[in-house]
């Protein structure tokens, strides 16, 4: 059994161990882009894909070991499942589409989680291992993106990922009304106190939440841009 996590409590050594495995492996990967040859980068890009894919398949066989699979809670329409999603196509095959999500929507939402996890176990329950494998697989798909692929947010970047939050949000909320399910919390808040419960009522959050998007996707894309100033 892993430690109890509790809210308010100083970042367990567990975790903060595992922050730092993240980051290392994360200076490993800008490393070692640097100095392979495009062959090898696209091996170690498939070989992310994969421990992605992996979690997913382990994620599901253990919710059907739990009699946990059902349509309201399996099917992959969470955000995080999208941006799981956008990882792996471009980390298979590069797409500017599927970059521009994986970056901002992946960084704007993992890199939070990992600093306040909602996790009540520490090392080496299943929710913890689970639970890094996730965000800090995405972490580092982002990292490869980047440092691999060449990957750099351009001009209307941010609008573009925008919209495809939208539409995400369109389409997932449509589904939802549709069959009575909460699939990103489109139609109702989290039942356990949420940093949503500060943002007003529904549908006044998901309003909020377009704000705080748009607002964290600019200060991803302001490095970029002030880069490019520099050298012109």
């Amino acid at each position: 059994m892993g430690r109890r996590i509790f809210a308010g409590k100083p970042m367990s050594v567990d975790r903060l161990a595992t922050l730092v495995l993240i980051a290392a492996l994360g200076y490993l990967i800008v490393r070692t882009c640097r100095k392979w040859p495009d062959r090898r980068r696209r091996w170690l890009g498939w070989a992310l894909a994969s421990a992605l894919v992996a979690y997913a398949a382990v994620t599901y066989a253990q919710m059907g070991l739990a009699g946990a699979l059902s349509l309201a809670y399996a099917l992959p329409l969470e955000l995080c499942h999208w941006v799981m999603i956008a990882c792996v196509i471009t980390l298979l095959r590069p797409s500017r589409v599927a970059s521009e999500v994986a970056y901002y929507w992946g960084l704007a939402g993992t890199s939070q989680a990992l600093v306040t996890p909602d996790i009540s176990l520490g090392f080496p329950s299943w929710e913890f291992v689970l639970f890094f494998w996730s965000h800090g697989g995405v972490l580092l798909a982002i990292v490869f993106i980047i440092a691999g692929q060449g990957f750099r947010p351009g001009p209307g970047s941010i609008w573009r990922a925008f919209a495809w939050l939208n539409a995400y949000a369109l389409a997932v909320g449509t589904i939802d009304r549709l069959f009575g399910w909460n699939y990103g919390y489109l139609c109702a808040k989290p039942y356990h106190p949420s940093l949503l419960d500060t943002m007003g009522p529904w549908p006044w959050y998901l309003l909020a939440l377009e704000a705080v998007a748009l607002v964290s996707f600019s200060l991803l894309y302001l490095p970029w841009r002030l880069r490019r100033e520099n050298r012109s």
